[in-house]
């Protein structure tokens, strides 16, 4: 199997910057240790690609567009009305077993790992600073843990997806993802940040 390279190898050399006060209030990063899988269904069989996918996975679906389920280190997330994306960690790649199990004629399973580079900032301000950029409401009571979208950021397509109280985690295209990184890392600067590459191990 080839290696999932990182597009952002050239910019692992720069460092973490001070923000006002000479403090560091956040920290930014790049997940490399993750898989996704969009599994999609015809408006005929939505039904069963469903019941089938439950039956692979061993867990309900979320039930509604813009619902997500946490399940152990999956995440399970209604993009659309017969739309799904899957995330899971490390070794769990679930995109052959769904391949196998969803038939043609029913829908699709695509692997989008290899598309996409996941960017995280995670800090009290962090909201502050996605706010500069996206124009959703990322307060924590419109936007909890688990709560994702598929928005813009300055006309480039993201999703945003919030992992924890302070952590937030955007899947953006490997051709936008330098760019993205260079837009967060500036818009953080006045709050300073470190630099984190540990989670790509």
């Amino acid at each position: 199997m080839l290696e999932r390279s990182s597009v952002l190898a050239r910019v692992r050399s720069e460092g973490s910057r001070d923000g006002t006060g000479g403090l560091r209030r956040l920290r930014i990063g790049e997940t490399r240790d993750w898989n996704l899988v969009q599994v999609a269904a015809f408006s005929a069989t939505a039904a069963e690609l469903e019941d089938t996918v439950c039956a692979a996975l061993g867990v309900e679906l979320p039930a509604r567009v813009g619902d997500a389920a946490a399940v152990g280190t999956r995440l399970l997330c209604r993009t659309g009305a017969e739309q799904f994306w899957i995330f899971t960690r490390g070794s769990d790649d679930i995109a052959a077993a769904l391949q196998s199990a969803v038939a043609p004629a029913m829908g699709s399973v695509t692997a989008l790992s290899h598309s996409r580079t996941c960017i995280w900032i995670d800090g009290a301000h962090s909201r502050e600073v996605l706010a500069r950029g996206l124009s959703i409401d990322l307060d924590s009571d419109a936007f909890g843990p688990h709560s994702f979208a598929l928005t813009g950021l300055h006309h480039t397509p993201v999703m945003i997806l919030r992992s924890s109280a302070t952590r937030f985690e955007l899947y953006v295209l490997r051709t936008f993802a330098v760019w993205t990184w260079e837009w967060l890392t500036d818009a953080a600067l006045p709050y300073g940040y470190e630099l984190d590459w540990t989670e790509s191990a």
